[in-house]
This record gives structure tokens, sequence and C-alpha cells, in this order.
């Protein structure tokens, strides 16, 4: 079940297992807590088993099946259960998961889930599931939405386009982030209508989406403007391999990208291919006419080479420098 689907469930009804899985960690804290709200208990309450403090199967078990003294309820919180993906036998869970008694609750988080395991089929029927996947830049248009309705704002079309394209070239959206800057957002910008400038002056900018102003530059070939933000991302220590990483997506999506409208793949359906927002698929099926695939080829194997000399100490800005400027003058 989806976020916002697991939330308007849990004003229905409550049920005796939860479990809360998936990468985004946002979506998990919001579920949990309103769990917690839901059941009427406080922190002090709740008995809260960590798996990672190496933690047995039998305690959890006795946790969960054990009735309340004290409280009206048992609440028992598991931290980053590895019975759900792992090898770990749970038969005896799964018995006291189906046989919960009434003022017993468990609520179980974990980063991933084998839906093929017993666990995972007895926690459904007995339960509920939330599937916190991250959201994909191409899916951002409907999270975007529902946060400009609930802060009451409108973004007009430029910085909506704006937006779009500086989240697209991270390969998965932090959500905390997002909401964060969006409430941020709220308090600063006094009218309905969020600008570009708005965007600009509230939004903390992320090393990823600095990063893709040297694919502006490249694609636009100005040569100049690219090596002196290079130069700038070199400044801050790590930046190297996360430069190397944002250019080799780039020229392989531009690869693909070739590939599809060779094949007359182009407008939405191009973008569904490559996974992008289609407005910057429409963008990105102009630039892709300007490369040559052989080229880009090189491209590719010359990037992977700077990344292992890199890490061997054999690499450095002038390597990178290099690339961006072959990039910028594309001399087939």
């Amino acid at each position: 079940m989806n976020f916002k689907d697991f939330m308007k469930m849990l004003d229905i009804k409550l049920k005796h297992v939860y479990l809360l899985s998936g990468e985004e960690t946002f979506y998990i804290d919001k579920a949990r807590e309103k769990i917690f709200e839901k059941l009427q208990v406080s922190k002090n309450e709740i008995t809260t088993l960590d798996c990672n403090e190496k933690i047995s199967l039998a305690e959890i078990v006795s946790a969960i099946d054990s009735a309340p003294f004290f409280n009206p309820k048992n609440v028992v919180y598991v931290k980053n259960a590895p019975f759900f993906s792992g090898d770990t036998k749970s038969e005896r869970l799964e018995k006291t998961l189906s046989n919960m008694l009434s003022t017993n609750f468990v609520i179980f988080t974990a980063k991933s889930a084998d839906k093929r395991r017993k666990i995972y089929k007895t926690v459904a029927k007995f339960g509920e599931i939330l599937e916190a996947e991250p959201i994909k830049p191409w899916e951002i248009d409907k999270w975007l939405n529902e946060k400009l309705n609930s802060i009451k704002k409108n973004m007009n079309f430029d910085a909506r386009n704006y937006f779009v394209e500086r989240i697209s070239i991270l390969p998965e959206i932090s959500i905390r982030y997002l909401e964060n800057e969006f409430e941020k957002i709220s308090l600063n910008v006094k009218g309905k209508e969020i600008t570009v400038t708005d965007l600009q002056r509230n939004l903390l900018e992320m090393p990823e989406t600095s990063t893709f102003a040297i694919v502006d530059a490249i694609d636009a070939k100005k040569i100049k403007l690219a090596i002196q933000i290079l130069q700038n991302q070199m400044r801050t220590p790590g930046n190297f391999v996360l430069v190397i990483t944002v250019l080799s997506r780039h020229v392989r999506q531009l690869l693909l990208a070739r590939y599809f409208l060779k094949n007359k793949i182009s407008g939405d359906a191009l973008a569904k291919k490559l996974e992008m927002h289609p407005f910057i698929a429409k963008k990105f099926e102009k630039t892709a006419a300007t490369y040559n695939s052989k080229f880009l080829e090189e491209i590719f194997t010359e990037l992977a080479d700077a990344d292992f000399n890199f890490k061997i100490g054999r690499a450095g800005v002038e390597t990178l420098e290099r690339i961006v400027i072959k990039l910028c003058q594309r001399n087939f």
C-alpha cells in the first residue's frame, strides 16, 4: 500500500500488526507517528526493540505476546527487522502474529521486504503493509501538486520548469528534503504564487543539483562556463566521484536516447523509456541529436577510467577538465 492510501486507512480502522517497509524513511516516520497517535500511547508506554542490537527472535515474540500490566495496551515497535528479507526462520513469530491479543499491537520497520516470504504474507493477512519507496524524478508532478495544494500556493510555468530541471538530475528524490524546503517556502513566500526567484532564494541546493549546471553548460557547448563550474565543484572534498557519477549518468542517458530515437521512439514514449519527466525528455531529445553515439561510447569509457585512476591516486581535476572540454567541442 502506498503512503497516501496507508495514512487514509489509519483514519478508518486500526490493525494489530503493521509492517513499514522501504527506503523512504520520511514516509516510514510519518506512518509510525500516526499509528502511535491513533493508539493513544506515549513514548514511555512503547516497548522498542532494535534488531541491529542483536535482539533474539525469542525476545521479540515474548514482547509481542505479553499481556499488558500497567497500561491498557501492549505496543511493541520492532526496528530494522531482518526476517522480512533474510533467511531468518520466523515460524514462531508467524504463529504469534496470527493470534494477537486484542490489547496487543506491533509495528515492524524494514528497509526491504520479500513478498514471497510467509512472514510477509502473514502480516498482509492480519495487518497492513506500507511500501515506502522513494519518488522518482518522473513521478514528481503528483507530489508537487499535492504539496502546493496543502500549503495553499501555486507555481508559475517558469518556476515549475526550473524546479523539474534541478530535480531531474537525481536518481532518487529525498521527500524529507523536499518537505522541509517547501515548508520553508510556505513561510517565506507571502503571496500565493511561487516564482523562480522564490525557489532560488529558499531551496537549499544539494550537491547533485548544483552539479546539474555542468551538464547544462556542456550541452550548450559553453566550455568556459563548464570548466568554471567544474573547478568550483572540485573545491569540495569528495565531489570528484560525484561529478563523474553525474557525467556518466548523463552520457548513458544520451546513448539510450540516441538508440530510441533511431528506432522512431520519441515524445512521451521516449520519456517513459528514459524514465524522465516529459518536459525534460523533450529537451533531451533535442540535445541527443547534437551528439554522436560512437563519441559518447568513447567518453563513457574515459569516465570509467577516470573513476578507477582517481581511486588509485592517478587522476585529478585535469582529467575531468579534458573530458568536459571534449564533450563541449564534440569533435566526432
